[in-house]
């Protein structure tokens, strides 16, 4: 029997409809042409707190010792083949709603962790709205640290330069959202 595959894609953008969720559709759509089924998550409105370095991880059953909408996304997570983060660039690295949720991955790492997520397939979508593609070099190096700490393997990273304004994915971002769909067909 075929695994079942699953794409979760945590929405890391506080613009509902904005131009990486814009991307995140297109990947969405090249993997559901392929039998994916896809989870969506808009991290935007969720209650994600920080991690307090408690080392609490697993005490209370779950992951986490705090008590928010991360519970839900460790499910999805742990039930993903593929995990898409998406978010707009901001100063140069990941948006304040996609970073409480890498941060609160060190459950994962914890001594005797009873279950894990290494080995995980990964990408990453952004968008930014300045012109040089060397503005995603500090998300690059996270996202690289990230899953590398996770060890998680690199599906894929698509950063789009020069996509700012709603709406300007679909009228100037047409390589990307190609890439993207591609990307998604290609899981």
């Amino acid at each position: 029997m075929e695994e079942k595959k699953v794409l979760t894609i945590l929405l890391g953008s506080p613009r509902k409809g904005g131009n990486s969720e814009t991307l995140a559709e297109a990947l969405a759509a090249g993997a559901a042409s392929k039998g994916y089924e896809v989870r969506k998550r808009r991290l935007a409105g969720m209650k994600l707190m920080g991690c307090v370095d408690c080392r609490g991880c697993w005490g209370r059953g779950g992951p986490c010792m705090l008590d928010d909408d991360m519970g839900k996304l460790y499910e999805d997570i742990e039930a993903a083949s593929v995990v898409a983060l998406v978010s707009p660039l901001y100063y140069y690295t990941w948006s304040a709603q996609i970073k409480p949720v890498i941060d609160r991955m060190q459950p994962y790492n914890a001594e005797g962790a009873p279950r894990g997520v290494k080995g995980k397939r990964v990408l990453l979508l952004s968008a930014s709205g300045d012109e040089e593609a060397e503005v995603f070099d500090g998300l690059l190096a996270a996202y690289r640290r990230t899953i590398d700490f996770l060890k998680w393997e690199n599906a894929g990273e698509i950063c789009a330069p020069g996509i700012y304004k709603m709406g300007e994915m679909e009228e100037k971002g047409q390589r990307w959202l190609e890439e993207a769909r591609a990307l998604g067909e290609r899981l």
